[in-house]
């Protein structure tokens, strides 16, 4: 058998590690989750079947699970998914993401029951629109209501500065898109940001859920290429680290 030196021995077992950080086969993974996505729209679509891709486990919550558009989504998705009420859907799950019209979401978090313990991933916006243009239809934010709705769960509001396209395949951005996290709760965000940045995200943890007050505002400004009809001026969020 061929002896080596001790040093040797370190030398090849540092080597062999650093190749493992830099193989390219390497891959940012999380533990795999159950994940309740409320809503099958634009957003619900293109977020389910990241997820799924990922390893998590995928329920949609709809008001008709038996549509044929949801059990389409479903087996889009793949054999990770499945259909149920939203009720259901956010009790058999520890992540609720919330993709509904804003006018709905009231009701949609109260009629799913109790939701102590569970992270919520907001990604509603509480705007709408008059006169031609998109302006807060709270005083406050719509994080922040959802989290006043389900006081036991811990709200994170998340990607709710991009478009629904982006979140399908954020490549289509051409560099580097950030998701700003928003909650009360150190440890939800650590979890969502994981999960967030292994669809090839990065995230930011802006603070406490009172600032997704500015996170809903950022939506508004990100859509006014769109409302002065500059589609090729569109644009998406990007946070520079400070230089230190």
């Amino acid at each position: 058998m061929l002896k080596m030196s001790p040093r040797f021995r370190w030398c090849a077992s540092a080597l062999l590690a650093l190749g493992f950080l830099l193989a390219p086969s390497a891959v940012y993974t999380v533990a795999a989750e159950t994940i309740a996505v409320i809503g099958t729209g634009r957003v619900g679509g293109a977020l389910g079947p990241r997820f799924a891709k990922l390893g998590h486990v995928v329920i949609y919550g709809s008001r008709d699970p038996s549509l044929e558009k949801v059990q389409d989504l479903v087996t889009r998705t793949g054999t990770n998914a499945k259909a149920t009420t939203q009720y259901e859907a956010a009790q058999q799950a520890d992540i609720v993401v919330l993709a509904v019209p804003w006018s709905a979401t009231e009701e949609v978090v109260k009629g799913m029951g109790n939701l102590d313990g569970k992270i919520i991933m907001d990604v509603t916006n509480a705007t709408k629109f008059v006169q031609g243009h998109m302006e807060m239809a709270v005083p406050t934010s719509g994080g922040e209501l959802v989290q006043s709705w389900a006081p036991g769960a811990s709200v994170v509001k998340a990607f709710n500065t991009m478009g629904s396209t982006v979140m399908a395949d954020p490549s289509l951005a051409g560099g580097p898109v950030t998701v700003p996290l928003a909650g009360d709760d150190k440890v939800a965000k650590e979890r969502v940001a994981e999960i967030i940045q292994s669809m090839g995200f990065e995230t930011a943890d802006v603070g406490p859920i009172r600032n997704a007050r500015v996170l809903e505002h950022m939506v508004i400004i990100y859509l006014v290429p769109m409302f002065e009809g500059r589609r090729d001026d569109a644009f998406e969020f990007y946070f520079r680290k400070t230089a230190k």
